[in-house]
């Protein structure tokens, strides 16, 4: 019995800690603005391979 009270006790502590290290960090504005910014990228390119495959020119 005494060791059923311990464990418990342990997974009590356990979930505190594990509630205290849960900090969300937000990204950076720089990196935000850089995701967007490779995403249009990329669906630049992928649009003018489309249009060059289709009409053969640009």
């Amino acid at each position: 019995m005494k060791q059923e009270q311990s464990t418990e006790r342990l997974d009590y502590q356990s979930g505190q800690r594990s509630e205290e290290e849960r900090h969300y960090t937000p990204r950076p504005l720089k990196h935000i603005i850089l995701a967007w910014v490779l995403i249009a990228v990329v669906l630049f390119a992928i649009g003018g391979m489309l249009y060059w495959e289709i009409f053969g020119r640009f």
